[in-house]
């Protein structure tokens, strides 16, 4: 999350190209850590949604605005986000206007807004 904020708030336009070129080692450990929890199918830590979850997602979602494709080299990170964002209570949420509108970590770049990260589109 660190890398992403600094991302966001200081260097995105320079930095988003060698981010996302790296971005695929940096999400290998949270990949691992659902391999650990029941082959991937489960949550994090534990057989419940926890914290851990929410905030994992959040991340995993905000880079997913920004790089639609970003988790594809991780299948069992992919079906994560699916499997948590279907659930009923979080999938309204996420399809509220408070969920649609909210920028991406806290920067001036909405959610409503996607580019690939060799892309030219503005955010």
């Amino acid at each position: 999350r660190r890398h992403c904020g600094r991302l966001i708030h200081h260097n995105y336009e320079e930095g988003k190209a060698k981010y996302f070129q790296e971005l695929p080692e940096r999400l290998k450990p949270f990949e691992n850590l659902l391999v650990q929890n029941q082959g991937g199918q489960a949550f994090i830590v534990g057989d419940q949604i926890s914290f851990a979850d929410y905030n994992l997602l959040d991340l995993l979602l905000n880079h997913q605005v920004l790089a639609p494709s970003c988790l594809d080299s991780h299948p069992l990170l992919l079906a994560y986000v699916a499997r948590l964002s279907a659930r009923p209570k979080l999938k309204a949420y996420l399809a509220s206007p408070e969920h649609v509108n909210r920028p991406v970590h806290g920067a001036q770049k909405a959610r409503a807004c996607s580019a690939s990260p060799g892309g030219t589109d503005a955010l």
